[in-house]
Order: structure tokens, then C-alpha cells, then sequence
């Protein structure tokens, strides 16, 4: 037992050691060719602009606009993509009707559609969150359906040859089955809804970390914008460990309303 956690725990250690190790070598870097700060910026310079982005309070605004943004997008694109996908299991006609214009609206660039969200919705939280909703809805619609897809076959027989309607198939297979699929797709879609709440900020804003990159890269504050980047993936991370948080209580919630 003990020999397992001192395993783990050297384990932990060792993820870290890569990028120590790359950190140390980018200062080193900067330290012997000085001017080379201006175009990639130096750990040191990114500690320093995180303190002070803490102690004028800008950063974290920022960080909480983009992250707000991003969580409710993601919340409200997942919800609905994953209802519609497997509401589309009950009639295979109505998904072969609906399938063009999923795969128009889904492969569509959401870059090219932020500045109609502008103007629908205005420059505020509101345009950001449904580039977001945009950026996830269509993927978790496809995960959830090919989960419902993909379910044994043998299972729906079963409960077929013990007179189960439709409707009882679906909440005790369907839904149930399809999780595993329900799940990738929250997966997938952090990096997607990051990114459609970016890119709404990076093109209007006035607060967020799009906002902020876009700021310092018209001052070409290097260190600035990689702090933005680092601020990014932090909020990735975050939305992936709540992910992984509710796996199990969503599976066990299936099973007791089901």
C-alpha cells in the first residue's frame, strides 16, 4: 500500500519535471540573447504580468468573463445537442430529413458567423455564450445519436419480446447506453466552446481573454498574450476536471430516474 502511494506520487512528480525542464531552458534562452524577449516573451516576464494582473484585478476579470462564458455555452450547447440527438433515435426518417442541414449548419465556420451573433445579440456576455452554444451543439446532436445508434441490438430485443413500448426502450437502454458516447462529447466540446467564447471577445469585446490578447498583441506585449494563452487552457482544465466530477453522479442519476 505504501510502496503504491509513493508510486503516485513520484508519478505526479515526473509530469512536472518536462515542464520545469522546458521552462528552465526558455529562461536560459532570454537570459543569454536578451533581445530575443521582444518576440517570445520569457517565464519570468509571464510570473510578473500574472502578479500584477492579480493586484490590479484586471486578470481575474477577465479570466471569470471568459470562464462564465464558456461554462454556460458549454452547459446549454451540450443539453440541447445531446436532446435533439437522442429525440432524432425515435424516427430514423425525421434525422435523414434533418441530416443536410445538421452537416451545413455544423461544418459552417463559426469565425464567419461571429459577426451576425454581434448583431443578433449585441457586443455583451450574451453573442459570446451562443458562439459557444454554436461551437458545441451540433457535436454533442451527432455523439448523442450515434450513441443511441450503437446500442445492442440484442438488449432492444430482449425488452421487445417482453411487450416494451418505445418509450421504455428508450429510457432503459437507449438513454443509459448512449452515455458513454454523451460523456466523449462533453469531452470534446471544452476545447469547442473555449474557443467560440474566444473568438466572439477576440472580434467585440470589452472584457475576456480574447479581449485581453487581442489588446497585447496591438503592443506587442508577448508575455501578455502567452499569460492570456495560460489563462486559456487553465479554464480547459478546470472544465475537464468537472467532467470527469460528473460522470459517475450523472450515471447514477440516469439509473434512479429511469
Amino acid at each position: 500500500m505504501g510502496r503504491t502511494k509513493v508510486s503516485r506520487v513520484g508519478l505526479q512528480l515526473l509530469r512536472f519535471l518536462p515542464g520545469v525542464f522546458f521552462l528552465g531552458l526558455w529562461e536560459l534562452f532570454i537570459y543569454f540573447n536578451p533581445d530575443k524577449l521582444f518576440y517570445y516573451g520569457a517565464p519570468s516576464k509571464i510570473a510578473e504580468a500574472f502578479y500584477d494582473g492579480l493586484l490590479r484585478g484586471r486578470l481575474l476579470v477577465d479570466f471569470l468573463c471568459t470562464f462564465l462564458e464558456t461554462l454556460l455555452g458549454f452547459i446549454v450547447g451540450n443539453i440541447l445537442g445531446v436532446l435533439l440527438g437522442l429525440s432524432l433515435w425515435f424516427s430514423a426518417t425525421v434525422f435523414k430529413i434533418a441530416k443536410p442541414y445538421i452537416v451545413m449548419l455544423g461544418s459552417a465556420p463559426i469565425f464567419a458567423l461571429a459577426p451576425l451573433m454581434m448583431i443578433w445579440f449585441g457586443t455583451g456576455m450574451l453573442s459570446k455564450v451562443m458562439m459557444a452554444v454554436l461551437s458545441t451543439v451540433f457535436i454533442a446532436l451527432y455523439q448523442a445519436y450515434s450513441g443511441a445508434l450503437n446500442v445492442n441490438p440484442n438488449h432492444i430485443a430482449y425488452l421487445k419480446s417482453w411487450g416494451a413500448e418505445k418509450k421504455m426502450i428508450f429510457r432503459k437502454i437507449i438513454v443509459p447506453s448512449s452515455m458513454v458516447w454523451v460523456i466523449s462529447a462533453f469531452r470534446i466540446n471544452i476545447g469547442f466552446a473555449l474557443l467560440g467564447a474566444f473568438m466572439g471577445e477576440y472580434i467585440s469585446s470589452s472584457a475576456g481573454l480574447g479581449h485581453m490578447i487581442k489588446v497585447q498583441t496591438g503592443l506587442f506585449n508577448i508575455s501578455q498574450v502567452l499569460l492570456g494563452v495560460l489563462m486559456l487552457t487553465t479554464i480547459a482544465l478546470i472544465l475537464n476536471y468537472l467532467v470527469v466530477l460528473i460522470e459517475a453522479p450523472l450515471k447514477r442519476i440516469l439509473v434512479k430516474v429511469l
